[in-house]
């Protein structure tokens, strides 16, 4: 069960630092030199979790995400994305704490391992409604929660046998891929922060939740 859900709003953050963390983003998002992430065969239990995560995506959202938050105040956004988080970490049978917080900081998103933990950081939606990168705003705020809750799987799973049906192959090297010195940081080497075990996994499950998402 998922033990606490705090929202910290920052609802007078100015439009120029909403405008800046978008630019960062583009700017990553256009750079045609960043190495494509391995594709990681999903399992037929995360092909289940899939399924079920799009559903929750419509039950939250309904038939259009982006014009649901289009059409909701910065409040209500807030609420909606809150909300979403929560029952993605509980249908994915995860007991974390999930912080939705809208801050000063270009990260949009974090799993700590140490503390079991997820921060989200949903400051992309505080984007004018106008905006012709909002659909992008909404696609990346809902790509990160959904990537961290998987790591968090990943986590539960090296900790617990049987959670998932995960594999023992698969297992070990996420545990291997986790251990002392061996994460590879995006700021140290990149083509090895996307292809490594855990991070192309969370990337290509993302990527498979929201295929179709609108």
């Amino acid at each position: 069960m998922l033990e606490s859900i705090i929202i910290t709003a920052l609802i007078s953050v100015g439009l120029g630092l909403v405008c800046g963390v978008i630019e960062g983003l583009m700017e990553r998002w256009g750079q045609r030199s960043l190495p494509e992430a391995a594709q990681v065969e999903m399992s037929e239990t995360d092909q289940q979790m899939i399924q079920e995560s799009q559903q929750l995506i419509q039950e939250c959202f309904g038939e259009n995400a982006t014009e649901t938050l289009r059409a909701a105040s910065n409040i209500e956004r807030i609420n909606l994305m809150n909300e979403f988080a929560q029952r993605l970490a509980q249908l994915y049978d995860l007991d974390i704490d999930v912080d939705v917080v809208i801050q000063n900081a270009n990260n949009q998103g974090a799993y700590n391992w140490g503390t079991k933990k997820a921060v989200f950081n949903i400051i992309l939606l505080t984007v004018d409604a106008d905006s012709p990168h909002f659909e992008a705003c909404v696609r990346e705020t809902l790509d990160t929660i959904i990537h961290e809750l998987r790591h968090a799987v990943q986590h539960k799973a090296i900790e617990q046998d049987g959670y998932w049906n995960v594999s023992e192959e698969r297992r070990v090297a996420w545990a291997n891929n986790m251990a002392p010195g061996n994460y590879i940081r995006a700021s140290v080497d990149y083509k090895g922060y996307v292809n490594q075990p855990i991070e192309a996994d969370s990337a290509t499950f993302a990527a498979q939740v929201l295929q179709g998402v609108h």
